[in-house]
């Protein structure tokens, strides 16, 4: 089978959706079928050994998304001249190149997947704008979400068909390491973009209020990995904060640095709220770490409170989770125990059969005509 992958963003850029499409076409390949990816996202054309048609096109500042119609025209002549089995799109919040490559190979016939990425604010709004300018509750493609509170909120986008949960896959035995004991205080971590979404400076205000939980200094301290747009804001308000000594920015760091300091840390923060899978946060359940999270976001769906971690309904409930933890080495070391002898349903075999499964659902889709 011939996919291609039709997305907004790609490597170079990193985020979650990128890495997840990265090792998806690896996945891919390994098992037997050819793929070619389409972004708009400037770069080389070869990418671990996958190939990539990137559309030369004007793109949106900063955001790096598609702003003309040509640029969409451009992705349907990419896929007629690939002659590709299915084209499977994948589409963030604002997703021109996803969307518009899904109404492409909706008017050349090309059997259409999509995955819906991210949850999507103001829903009716957007599925109207949706169905306005490419007709989506028409097409006859196969729906996708990699959550349930994904789908929960892009399901009148499909016109009220079926929409499957795929969720994000994982290799577990890459993030399956043994922890590094250390003594001192509980080691706290983050992994996330530094943009507005997934709310970095609530990291510094839980902080602040764990501070307030002990009667000295709280014996914990926090790691921020990743980088974007707020790690300025977030240096300042850390500063501001006077918790310098007690939250380090790292930066951006490689998949196996990101495992060796799980390896060493003790929980696993993430403020997001509108999360919608939480591939990192995965990541670090499967090392063995409790996560700590929030109960409205995806991540809800495969965390237990009190089994796999900690789930909040406010920013002071995760500060108090937190400090639960802090103080409860047992309930850490109980939950720690269950993480690394159980296994998620979220590795690759798993969940490249479900991809396949949809990819011959679409194609049948397309036959039926």
């Amino acid at each position: 089978m011939k996919v291609a992958l039709v997305c907004d963003w790609y490597h170079p850029r990193v985020g979650g959706i990128e890495l997840h499409l990265q090792n998806l076409a690896a996945q891919l390949v390994a098992a037997g079928h050819e793929v070619v990816v389409i972004t708009p996202t400037p770069g080389p054309d070869l990418v671990d050994g996958i190939r990539v048609r990137r559309i030369h096109a004007p793109l949106a500042p900063v955001f790096g998304f598609l702003t003309t119609p040509g640029g969409v025209r451009a992705i349907g002549t990419v896929l007629a001249e690939e002659r590709v089995d299915v084209a499977h799109c994948h589409v963030s919040i604002v997703s021109p190149a996803a969307l518009g490559g899904a109404h492409q190979a909706q008017l050349r016939k090309i059997p259409t997947a999509l995955t819906f990425h991210s949850v999507v604010p103001q829903t009716p709004l957007f599925a109207r704008a949706a169905d306005l300018a490419f007709g989506t509750s028409r097409w006859r493609a196969r729906f996708s979400a990699v959550s349930e509170r994904v789908a929960r909120d892009v399901r009148p986008i499909a016109g009220g068909r079926e929409m499957t949960v795929i969720p994000n896959g994982i290799d577990v035995e890459f993030w399956r390491v043994p922890p590094v004991r250390h003594g001192g205080d509980v080691r706290l971590i983050s992994v996330m973009r530094l943009n507005p979404k997934k709310r970095p400076l609530a990291l510094v205000d839980m902080m602040r209020r764990l501070a307030s939980e002990f009667e000295h200094a709280p014996p914990a301290s926090l790691r921020i990995v990743g980088d974007g747009p707020q790690r300025p804001a977030l240096a300042a308000a850390i500063a501001r904060a006077g918790l310098g000594d007690r939250i380090e920015l790292l930066g951006h760091c490689t998949r196996e640095e990101i495992r060796t300091m799980l390896a060493e840390s003790d929980v696993f923060v993430l403020p997001t709220v509108r999360e919608s899978f939480g591939l990192a946060a995965l990541e670090a359940r499967c090392v063995g770490l409790p996560v700590v999270a929030m109960a409205a976001s995806g991540i809800a769906e495969w965390i237990g409170h009190r089994r796999e971690g900690m789930l909040a309904r406010s920013d002071a409930e995760l500060a108090e989770q937190v400090a639960t933890l802090v103080r409860d080495a047992d309930l850490r070391r109980s939950i720690a125990r269950n993480n690394r002898e159980s296994t998620p349903p979220f590795d690759w075999p798993h969940v490249i059969e479900r991809h396949l499964t949809l990819y011959r659902e679409a194609i049948a889709l397309r036959s039926s005509v």
